[in-house]
């Protein structure tokens, strides 16, 4: 995924999120009171086409690497995609502070009957269905 300027503000505008730039990097500061954030995301590009996302929470940092896309989903809440072979993964970061990571999850689960699912399988399936469904 190549960040530009439009990129950046589109998703800073649905997270209503503050941002600031260091260096190549693009941090965006999300929720919280009194200048406190409930999550920091830092989206750093690795060479031309590649972003590494990653996001420091209360509970903990992740990271998604070569982040392919975002998907916004209404009204406030952004997954961002990363994609290989019948494999996704999806960071799913709210404007509330809220952070989900679903990580190496097989794209047939995606296409399942959910009430045939497993409990485990669940949450995944239809946070990331909603990447497959609505275009980027």
């Amino acid at each position: 995924m190549k960040l530009t300027p439009d990129v950046i503000d589109a998703i800073a505008g649905i997270l209503g999120a503050r941002r600031e730039a260091n260096g190549a990097e693009t941090i965006l500061s999300i929720g919280g009171g009194a200048g406190a954030s409930s999550i920091v995301l830092t989206l750093t590009p690795v060479g031309a086409e590649s972003l590494v996302l990653s996001a420091h929470t209360v509970h903990g940092y992740f990271e998604l690497h070569d982040v392919a896309r975002f998907v916004p989903v209404e009204p406030d809440e952004v997954i961002f995609v990363a994609e290989e072979g019948d494999r996704i993964s999806g960071l799913v970061v709210g404007a509330s502070g809220t952070c989900s990571l679903f990580a190496n999850v097989n794209r047939a689960t995606l296409a399942s009957d959910f009430s045939s699912l497993e409990p485990a399988l669940l949450l995944a399936a239809m946070q990331l269905a909603l990447a497959e469904n609505i275009p980027s």
